[in-house]
């Protein structure tokens, strides 16, 4: 995981706890549950995606050349059965 991955996490971590704390004595506990889950997964799929777009940027190794392909070997004769 990168520094900026581990930062990103943080600051996600961070805005939950504030989120969370301000809503507590407003919704009832099952919304609360319902919506941290809710929470978890968006931020999960945020990660991801910012994973994802991280790793496009990074420069690709070059790939290996391609070989020749093989040459084609003579096909069999075929035999004749009576």
């Amino acid at each position: 995981m990168s520094k900026e991955s581990e930062r990103l996490v943080e600051v996600a971590g961070v805005l939950a706890q504030r989120v969370n704390g301000a809503i507590r004595d407003v919704i009832p506990a099952e919304a609360q549950v319902h919506l941290l889950n809710a929470q978890r997964e968006l931020l999960a799929a945020l990660f991801l995606i910012y994973e994802h777009q991280l790793g496009a940027r990074r420069v690709s190794t070059p790939t290996p050349a391609r070989r020749r392909p093989a040459a084609r070997r003579t096909r069999v004769t075929r035999i004749k059965v009576d």
